[in-house]
């Protein structure tokens, strides 16, 4: 049995202008007119928290009661409707998740909640007339495969992740990177053109090109 609470999250009606934003990019952009409606739910998956706090926190942290219906476990969708969701790549910030995290533990400090957040969107074609094709345009209009992805819809047995083995990656988060020095000098470091973000990916990106691995150990320390 699992130990993760799942929650949704949609705009009440009036309040959802991303959802309406999308519906009009769809028909507008990708050219696909048989979509009658839109949703876009917020879903938390929840593990390692209380049932008082957790119950708090869906009337006040996971949603704002006046503009937001809340949806525990699952939601109500109708057959014609096409569902996916998205989440950030592994080692990507997840502000949301954090944020909801930080608030619980205003609500109750010795709480240690894990959170991991997925945009789900619902799509509503006119009498089902989506296609497979339409399906898939507009999920690559959704998912930006930089620092996203598609994740199913089943919820997991636990949020708390566990790598014992060492592991080959794209790119590695720049918090704890360890770069041989020649190979550093060599592909220019990070670019200073990166704001805040993205720099690491970037870096990482390069050093692959020329011939580099990027690998996780986690028996690796940094003192």
């Amino acid at each position: 049995m699992s130990n993760v609470r799942r929650v949704y999250v949609e705009k009440k009606e009036g309040f959802g202008v991303q959802a309406g934003d999308l519906r009009h990019e769809i028909k507008s952009y990708l050219g696909i007119k048989d979509v009658a409606a839109v949703r876009v739910l917020i879903r938390y998956d929840v593990e390692n928290i209380s049932d008082d706090t957790f119950e708090k926190a869906c009337n006040g942290i996971f949603a704002e009661p006046p503009i937001d219906t809340l949806y525990q476990e699952e939601f109500p969708v109708s057959e014609n409707c096409r569902v996916f969701s998205v989440e950030f790549l592994p080692g990507q910030f997840d502000q949301r998740a954090d944020s909801a995290v930080q608030c619980i533990q205003f609500i109750k400090e010795d709480e240690q909640p894990v959170i991991k957040t997925a945009v789900t969107y619902v799509i509503e074609g006119k009498e089902g007339k989506i296609s497979e094709e339409e399906f898939e345009a507009v999920k690559a209009h959704c998912i930006n495969p930089v620092d996203s992805r598609e994740t199913d819809e089943t919820k997991p047995e636990t949020l708390i992740m566990q790598y014992d083995e060492p592991a080959d990656l794209l790119w590695a988060t720049g918090a704890a990177l360890m770069v041989r020095r020649e190979d550093w000098e060599a592909s220019g470091g990070l670019d200073g053109r990166f704001f805040a973000h993205m720099e690491e990916i970037d870096l990482c990106w390069r050093l692959c090109s020329r011939g580099r691995k990027v690998a996780c150990v986690p028996q690796s320390r940094a003192y």
